[in-house]
């Protein structure tokens, strides 16, 4: 085989054991990643590659993500069987979403027409790899969820993992697990599993096989209709005989004609002449509950009215005696304030005979002799009146009375 790039190409060999080891042949035009040596070929004189190790390209990096968002989605319980639905036991629309050009559509399509002519399908037309591939799957997939199908079918052909990654893209996986119709994929073959089909209600190894899952033949629909077709008759062959049986039965208890118009005409005899009474009766009932009503309300006013005046002349009661308690309180309390105010007003105190000092002109009073020297002039201020008087010597007393001045000061 021969291996070239964008500017050169060299002819490369692999061995058979070392090609039992890669898994895979490689076909015209797979990109692929090779650990090779290099040799000259004698016979040709040509240099030539030969391969020890080969992949294709990126499938190891895809491999890993694949490995990584399966793991992921599984911990998230989205691939769990209990929120898978069931599908319908017959389905007579279908929607079916892949490429028009897809062999996988042709596959369901001839499977269909085989097996279930009677199924109706809409094909919603999506891209199935490449770039765009996911955002159009996603969109189908809204679009055929909301078109009121009994069941939906996704599907495509087989391709390597590069081909099929659309179908393991995240957005794709979590579009298939929302669908709230249910839903079968098949994609690739029957060795090709992608994660959109761990997501679906039904995986399918081919789509034919999606195809065959979804519908059931219409040879044995219509088998079963038959078989339902006869038991209908034999019931309603029953229920006829039945009700003839009863005809006749009731046939026997039957009066004629004119006993029947008789025994009608004495009940409404009967009716006519226990109306009066009736109606006097219902009235009187009536008439003596209005009665009874209206006396018990009247009970109820007059009790209702007592108790409120009660209630308001003992709060006013209540009110007033509060009232006059905290007035005398404040009286009292207002009185003894006054005793002690009286007691401590400087006034009190010159009265019994004290006079306080301060400067001839201030405002300072003087507590000590260490705060006016011989010859100062000071104002003693009386309780009747001031005096001036100068300061001719001073003497500084020892024992407890100093100390108390000098902790004053």
């Amino acid at each position: 085989m021969a291996l070239k790039d964008e500017s050169a190409q060299m002819k490369a060999v692999m061995f058979r054991q070392r090609n039992v080891l890669a898994g895979f042949f490689p076909a015209v035009g797979d990109k692929l990643e090779v650990l090779a040596q290099l040799a000259m070929y004698e016979q040709r004189g040509e240099l030539q590659l030969i391969i020890d190790v080969m992949k294709k390209a990126g499938q190891g990096n895809l491999h890993e993500q694949y490995l990584q968002l399966k793991t992921k989605l599984t911990q998230e319980g989205l691939f769990e069987s209990a929120r898978k639905r069931p599908l319908p036991s017959v389905v007579f629309n279908l929607g079916v979403i892949t490429s028009l050009q897809a062999a996988a559509l042709a596959d369901v399509k001839q499977a269909l027409a085989r097996r279930a002519p009677h199924v109706e399908y809409s094909v919603y037309h999506t891209a199935v790899q490449g770039e765009q591939a996911a955002a159009q799957i996603i969109e189908a997939l809204r679009k055929a969820d909301s078109a009121g199908h009994e069941a939906l079918i996704l599907c495509r052909g087989g391709g390597s993992l590069e081909d099929l990654w659309s179908f393991n893209m995240e957005a794709v996986v979590r579009a298939v697990a929302a669908c709230k119709t249910p839903i079968v994929v098949g994609v690739g073959h029957e060795t090709d599993v992608t994660l959109a089909e761990f997501a679906a209600d039904l995986r399918a190894a081919t789509p034919t096989a999606a195809a065959e899952l979804i519908s059931r033949p219409t040879r044995e629909l219509l088998t079963e209709i038959q078989g339902l077709h006869v038991g209908l008759r034999k019931a309603l062959r029953h229920r006829a005989q039945t009700l003839v049986q009863r005809v006749d039965r009731a046939e026997l208890g039957l009066l004629t004609p004119t006993a029947y118009l008789h025994a009608l005409e004495s009940r409404l005899n009967n009716a006519s002449s226990r109306l009066p009474r009736l109606v006097e009766h219902s009235f009187r009932r009536e008439a003596n509950s209005v009665q009874s009503l209206w006396e018990s309300i009247s009970l109820e006013m007059n009790a209702v009215q007592v108790s409120a005046n009660r209630g308001a002349q003992s709060l006013e009661s209540r009110l007033m005696g509060a009232q006059r308690r905290g007035i005398a309180v404040l009286d009292s309390r207002l009185d003894r304030l006054d005793s002690v105010v009286e007691a401590v007003s400087p006034q009190r105190t010159l009265e019994r005979g004290y006079a306080f000092l301060q400067p001839q002109h201030g405002d300072a009073v003087i507590r000590s002799v260490m705060d006016v020297e011989p010859g100062a002039a000071l104002r003693a201020t009386l309780s009747d009146g001031e005096i001036l008087v100068n300061v001719r010597e001073k003497t500084e007393l020892r024992g407890p009375l100093t100390e108390d001045v000098k902790n004053s000061r």
